[in-house]
This record gives C-alpha cells, structure tokens and sequence, in this order.
C-alpha cells in the first residue's frame, strides 16, 4: 500500500510541474487488447484536468478495466479478482482491501457523474499509467493461466443447429471470466448417461451443449477449454439446479451453477462495448 501512496504523490509532482491547465483537454487511451491497439475512453462526460489531476467517469474506467461495480448510498465499491476499492463522492480517502488509503484528489459528481482520480483506481488494479503530449496512457498487465499468457478468450453460445462464435481481446477481463468459471464449478460428477452434439438431437433426458469456453495462446491453441450441458427436459419435469460442464484440460465433469454463463455473457458484451472484442455486439 505505500507503493499505491508513492506513485499517488509521483502523479502529484508530475502534473504540478507541467505546463497542463484545467482548461486544457486530455486523450485518455488504453493499452488492454492483446493485439495492441489502444482503445480511446469516450463518454457523455470527457475527462478532465482539476487541480492538475485527471479525473474521468467511475463506471468508464471501471469497465475499461472489468471491475464489478456496486453502489451504496453515496459509496461505490469496485471489486474485480481479490482487490476491492471503495470511494465516496468528497472524500479523500479510500478503502483498499480494508486499509485506508490517502487520495490526491477527492471523486466528485458532474451531470450525475461521479469523477474520479485515474491513476488511482488505475494502479490500484495493477496498471501502468503513463502521461506524454496530453495523453494519459493506461496499460494492464496480460493474464497468465499456468504461466501461458492469454491471447484471447472464446465464446460459443448454442442457437439452433449450430453456435455463434465470439471473442474477447482484452487482458483485464481475462481474469474475471476465469473466475467465473472456475468459481461456478461445483462438486465433481460422472459423465452424463446421454449426450448430443445439439438441441435439435435431443430427446428428453439428454444433455447438449450450452455453451462453450476457450482460453487461446498466442498461437491460438487451447489452454483451458471447457463444454457447459444442459439436459432436455420432458414436459413437466422441474428447472434443472445446476448444469454439468466439462473441463477438457482434467477430462473431467463438474455440476455448474446456472447463474455463471448469464454472468460470463455479461462480462463478454461489457467487453464488447468497451471495444475488447469482436463478433455480433462489438
């Protein structure tokens, strides 16, 4: 944590000592796709220059960096792997992971905005932030799985007679798409008695495909792949409780809760939108 209150007080220095004004615009772009094409921060409020700190929209750079956001009362809380954040409107002070930690500027609400201090929301999470010709550069880190970095993440989402295939390009979603899944397995099982390769195949009782996840290299092969089933169900017959997936790296069944691939489609179209992936929705 004092390296989080060195590099705040560095940031300080820094823009004390440019020649920058309030009234002085500043590009903001993200070092976050793997492919290395930085993605420019847009919004309905542009980030600004006051008191020779930048300070951008909470939820832009929250979802820039794939942080879950909550709000409560006049506190907004940013989660994202085993790091949370919290602010308040007109407080210099945060709370990270419990510790309280002193700001170099206090967020703030503009048009129903709150403003907050980017480097450090950045750099609590791991960043990089770096500032040259009126630009605010923010580099995340890439996320590694068994030591491989991670290129890019692969959704298949089953339709009929077939799967729209989608990905995601961006290193901080990488992380909390891994948690998802692995935190939505549950106890192991045995294979299911029948499967198919589709809906369309199935006969009540058998399982098919929901979806499916991918983890590529940067060669594009598979570091963790993984089969979501879910079973056909006769008329009458209850709501499934969990659905089975199948993690191809162990060649072993898992029960899986049923609320992970809505959260996991979440995180892919939050993705999406931010401009860290491709297919129907990017």
């Amino acid at each position: 944590m004092k390296k989080i209150i060195i590099m705040l007080a560095a940031f300080g220095v820094l823009f004390g000592a440019s020649s920058v004004h309030a009234d002085t615009s500043v590009k903001i772009q993200v070092q976050n796709r793997t492919d290395g094409v930085p993605v420019e921060i847009t919004s309905d409020e542009a980030p600004e220059l006051k008191n020779n700190r930048v300070m951008v929209p909470f939820r832009v750079i929250s979802e820039q960096l794939g942080a879950k956001v909550h709000w409560s009362d006049q506190e907004v809380v940013l989660i994202k792997g085993d790091t949370r954040v919290s602010l308040r409107s007109g407080s210099d002070m945060a709370v990270v992971n419990r510790e309280t930690v002193q700001l170099e500027a206090a967020p703030y609400v503009k048009n129903d905005r709150l403003m907050v201090p980017l480097r450090f929301v950045a750099e609590v999470f791991d960043c990089e932030v770096r500032y040259e010709n009126r630009t605010v550069t923010v580099t995340t880190k890439p996320f590694a799985i068994d030591g491989v970095n991670v290129k890019a993440f692969l959704l298949e989402t089953a339709v009929i007679n077939g799967f729209v295939v989608e990905d995601v390009v961006g290193n901080s979603y990488f992380e909390e798409l891994y948690r998802t899944i692995e935190t939505g397995k549950g106890e192991a099982v045995e294979p299911p008695a029948g499967t198919v390769p589709e809906y369309g195949l199935a006969d009540p009782g058998d399982f098919y495909p929901f979806a499916k996840y991918d983890f590529l290299d940067q060669s594009g092969g598979s570091i963790r792949r993984y089969e979501v089933y879910t079973k056909r169900l006769a008329d009458g017959e209850p709501s499934l409780e969990y659905y089975l997936i199948h993690a191809a790296h162990e060649d072993q069944w898992y029960k899986f809760d049923t609320e992970a691939p809505y959260k996991i489609w979440n995180l892919k179209g939050t993705a999406a939108k931010q401009g860290y992936g491709s297919g129907p929705g990017s």
